[in-house]
């Protein structure tokens, strides 16, 4: 049954926008539907993930019951019950499909390598979509379902440079296309680096041809950074204390940065971060206008109320982009210390088990840290709207098996040695529940 979910799951990222229906005034699509029932599974099989629990599930419990008092608070009870189960369904539902199906490196490694498979196989559309601009298969699906969800600006010649037209594929933005590429980039090349395999050479291009013909620094500056983190994965065990001062160290500068700049950490952060001055100016305006919304809803945050900004702003609309800074608009500081805490849990333990793993699996573990560690940083430059967001949980939930397969192998090895034989693509038995 779960592994049905999950392959619907990984289907339903590449089913365009416009295919949905409104439920009164919440919109259903396919993965809203498939990630209801994998909450659902994990509701009745709660013993099962009772025992893969850890700090991370007490920390998004909190986070969703922080968001539904923030709604309660701001909107009232119906809203709050409405709202607070669609962001439930697209957290914890994708949190516990990846918790509960990805048990084994085995499956960690189907889930990335089809991914992986799929977006290189979108690449011919995406060139003709960038070249000759047309967004082709928006048009087919507006068509059949007569609804027009992109939004219109992207057809206009602000999303077009140099006669290249950025391309959005099958996704809502060309940002959240390039992110999306981004983040199985790490496995695509770690994969090549090991097997150097035709196939996977040509999967690599793929994927890294279309990033670039999002025209986006999203994508760009996530490279970057995975470059950095695998310097960090490569070399954490025997250097801990030396990137352990250069976090405090950057912290440190970080607060002197905001307390005598007069731009901020964040605006200096922000304006380095995107290609586009323009882009960054208006971003840098967004964390400016909402700080006072920010300062005055420090708790229970603003929810879905707009944001107060000058009336010339007006024309930049209502959307923030960036992640992090939405979530302590709408939710409050807490509901952002939370999140962080659960993302940073994940990574610095799986970062400290990593040397446990064999070769044959530590490899797939950096590839994780590295996509996991540059969805963080550009965050603070792009809103995880969409279909991101659900799967930015579902990648928090990945990388559960890297903490107890090294025990289990151990495990494995003693058993073998006293002449037992054992299935290698069980999960472990002794921390991680029954087979899914």
């Amino acid at each position: 049954m779960l592994r049905i979910i999950a392959f619907l799951f990984i289907v339903s990222m590449f089913i365009p926008l416009e295919f949905y229906v409104m439920l009164g005034s919440i919109r259903l699509e396919a993965y809203r539907v498939v990630l209801a029932l994998a909450l659902l599974y994990a509701l009745f099989n709660f013993r099962q993930a009772l025992q893969q629990a850890d700090v991370v599930d007490v920390l998004l419990m909190a986070l969703t019951g922080l968001v539904f008092a923030s709604f309660w608070h701001n909107h009232g009870l119906q809203k709050a019950i409405e709202s607070t189960g669609i962001f439930a369904i697209e957290t914890l539902g994708a949190f516990y499909l990846a918790r509960l199906f990805i048990t084994t490196p085995q499956r960690f490694y189907w889930v990335n390598q089809t991914f992986i498979t799929v977006l290189a196989l979108l690449t011919v559309v995406t060139f003709y979509e960038a070249f000759t601009q047309h967004r082709i298969l928006h048009e087919i699906a507006e068509k059949i379902t007569g609804h027009q969800a992109l939004d219109p600006r992207l057809y206009t010649h602000y999303y077009i440079r140099n006669g290249i037209m950025r391309a959005t594929s099958l996704f809502a933005h060309p940002i959240l296309y390039g992110t999306l590429m981004a983040l199985f980039f790490p496995f695509a090349i770690l994969l090549v680096l090991r097997y150097r395999t035709t196939g996977h050479v040509l999967k690599l291009g793929s994927i890294t041809a279309s990033m670039i013909l999002t025209l986006s620094s999203a994508p760009l500056l996530a490279i970057i950074f995975q470059g950095f983190t695998a310097i960090l994965v490569k070399f954490w065990q025997n250097a801990r204390q030396f990137w352990l001062s250069m976090f405090f160290g950057g912290l440190a500068t970080a607060l002197l940065i905001e307390a005598f700049s007069n731009r901020g950490f964040f605006g200096i952060l922000i304006s380095y971060l995107t290609f586009n001055p323009n882009t960054g100016y208006f971003r840098i305006l967004q964390w400016e206008y909402t700080a006072d919304d920010i300062r005055d809803n420090l708790i229970m945050g603003i929810a879905h109320h707009d944001w107060t900004r000058p009336y010339w702003m007006e024309w930049m609309g209502n959307s923030i982009d960036s992640f992090w800074l939405l979530l302590i608009l709408q939710h409050g500081v807490f509901a952002l210390i939370l999140l962080l805490l659960a993302c940073l849990y994940t990574v610095f333990n799986t970062l400290n088990l990593a040397y446990r793993h064999g070769d044959q699996h530590r490899w797939m573990v950096a590839a994780w840290i590295m996509s996991f560690m540059s969805l963080i940083l550009i965050g603070f430059t792009v809103d995880y709207f969409g279909k991101l967001q659900p799967l930015f949980f579902f990648m928090l939930g990945a990388i559960g098996w890297a903490k107890y397969y090294p025990l289990w192998n151990r495990q494995a090895e003693e058993l073998a040695m006293a002449g037992y034989s054992v299935d290698t693509d069980t999960p472990a038995n002794s921390g991680n529940g029954n087979k899914t």
